[in-house]
C-alpha cells in the first residue's frame, strides 16, 4: 500500500503533539511494509525534531526559509466580530486562494506519486486539495482536536459544504461524534491516539521515598494550556511542602506568555521551586522520575503527554471541563478532575501529595487503562481502515 500523509502546518523544528503523531504514524506504517510519503508544506528550513525512519519519503514542498503568505488570523478575527458577513468574503477572496496556492504542489506530487490513499492531517490541509482536478484517490481526514474545536473551524456555510465533500473523517473518541455530526455528514471512524506500552519495570517507582518530589507538566507554553494555573496552584502549597517542586516542560508558542510565566515565578517567590525546563523529546524518561502529572489545559483533542504519564504509572490531575481529559482521567480512579480554579486544582494536588499509597494505586490503574491504546492495536485499526477504503474505491471504480 502506498500512503501519502500531508500537513500544511508547522513540522520543521517543532515539538508538538501533531508533529509527533505525524512522524510516529509514518514510522509505524513503513515498518509494516507500506511505502509512506510524509509530506509537509512548511516554509521553515530545517529538520524534524522527532525521529523518522529512513525508509519514509519525507518531502517538504516549501522549505525556502521565506514566509510567502502572511497569516491573516488577527485581521480575520477582528473583522469577523465587527462585521460577521465579512467571513464569507474573507473565505472566498483570501482563504480559498491561499489554500489553492498551497494545494498546487501537493496535487502535483499526488499525481506523480499516485498513492493508494491520502491522509490530510487538519481541516485546512483538506481544503488545500479542493478546487483542483479530481484525483480519484481515497481520502481520510484526521482530526487531532476536540469536537468543539472541529466545529469552530468549520464555521461558515462555505466551509460546511467543503468539509462534506470529504468522504471519511477520523476522530479520537466516540463522544466527539454527536458534536461533529452537527456540521459533518460523511463517514466517521473512531481511532484513538497511540499510547506507548511501558513495561512494569520501566514505570515510575512511587514506592521509593525521595528527598525531592516532583510535579511535572509537559506541553507547549501557551495560555490555553494554563501553565499559569499550575503555578498559582502550587503557590498555595509550596510553603507547607518544601520537599516538592514543579517542572514545566515545553517550547513557548509565544514569547510574551513565556515572559509572563517567568515573571509570575519571581513575583510568587517560587524561584527554584518552579522551573521552566524548555522543550523535550524525552518525555517518558522525565515522567519516570516524577511523582504527579499536572495538566490544567482547557482544550484538548487527546493529550499525548497525559496518556504517557498514565502509561508510566503517575496519578494525574486535569480539569473537569476539558474534552478528552475528562474521559481519560476517571475521577478518583487514575487521578482527579478539578474545577478551573487555583484553589480546587491545588486541593486535588494536595490530596495526592499527602497520600503516597493513593498515588501508587491510581498510577497502577492508569497504567492498566492505557493498555487499550497499545501501538499494535491502534496501528491495526488504521491499517485495516486504509485497506478497506482502498478496496471500496476500487470496487466503485469497477
Amino acid at each position: 500500500m502506498k500512503i501519502l500523509q500531508y500537513t500544511g502546518g508547522r513540522v520543521i523544528n517543532a515539538a508538538g503533539g501533531g508533529e509527533r503523531v505525524f512522524c510516529e504514524m509514518a514510522n509505524a506504517l513503513v515498518v509494516r511494509g507500506h511505502e509512506v510519503y510524509a509530506v509537509c508544506n512548511d516554509f521553515r528550513a530545517g529538520r524534524l525534531l522527532f525521529p523518522l525512519d529512513n525508509r519514509v519519503h519525507f518531502i517538504n514542498l516549501d522549505g525556502s526559509g521565506q514566509r510567502k503568505i502572511k497569516p491573516i488570523t488577527w485581521f480575520k478575527g477582528i473583522w469577523s466580530v465587527l462585521l460577521p458577513g465579512i467571513k464569507a468574503m474573507l473565505e472566498r477572496y483570501v482563504e480559498d486562494p491561499i489554500n489553492q496556492k498551497k494545494g498546487e504542489p501537493l496535487v502535483q506530487l499526488i499525481r506523480e506519486v499516485q498513492p493508494d490513499v491520502v491522509i490530510p492531517y487538519f481541516v485546512g490541509d483538506y481544503f488545500s486539495m479542493l478546487r483542483q482536478p479530481m484525483l480519484n484517490v481515497p481520502v481520510i481526514l484526521m482530526n487531532h482536536h476536540s469536537a468543539v474545536d472541529f466545529t469552530k473551524s468549520v464555521n461558515t456555510r462555505g466551509k460546511v459544504a467543503k468539509i462534506n465533500t470529504c468522504p471519511h473523517l477520523q476522530v479520537l473518541l466516540h463522544s466527539f461524534i454527536p458534536e461533529i455530526q452537527k456540521v459533518y455528514h460523511g463517514s466517521i471512524h473512531v481511532i484513538p491516539n497511540v499510547v506507548p506500552h511501558v513495561e512494569e519495570k520501566d514505570m515510575a517507582d512511587l514506592t521509593v521515598e525521595k528527598p525531592q518530589k516532583t510535579i511535572v507538566m509537559i506541553s507547549r507554553l501557551e495560555p490555553g494550556k494554563q501553565q499559569h494555573l499550575l503555578i498559582q496552584s502550587f503557590k498555595r502549597l509550596a510553603k507547607d511542602y518544601p520537599e516538592w517542586k514543579v517542572e514545566i516542560y515545553g517550547p513557548p508558542s509565544k514569547q510574551k506568555y513565556l515572559r509572563q510565566l517567568e515573571s509570575m515565578i519571581v513575583s510568587q517567590e517560587l524561584v527554584g521551586r518552579v522551573e521552566l525546563m524548555g522543550a523535550t523529546n524525552h518525555s517518558l524518561g522525565i515522567l519516570r522520575k516524577a511523582d504527579i502529572f499536572a495538566f490544567p489545559s482547557i482544550s484538548e483533542g487527546w493529550g499525548l503527554t497525559l496518556t504517557e504519564a498514565m502509561a508510566v504509572g503517575l496519578p494525574c490531575v486535569g480539569l473537569k471541563t476539558t474534552p478528552s481529559v475528562n474521559e481519560l482521567i476517571v475521577d478518583g480512579v487514575n487521578g482527579f478532575l478539578a474545577n478551573n480554579t487555583p484553589e480546587d486544582f491545588a486541593e486535588k494536588l494536595k490530596i495526592l501529595m499527602d497520600n503516597r499509597d493513593l498515588c501508587i494505586k491510581m498510577g497502577k490503574n492508569g497504567h492498566e487503562m492505557m493498555k487499550e491504546y497499545a501501538p499494535e492495536k491502534i496501528w491495526d485499526q488504521w491499517e485495516n481502515l486504509l485497506f478497506r477504503l482502498i478496496h471500496e474505491e476500487k470496487a466503485v471504480g469497477c
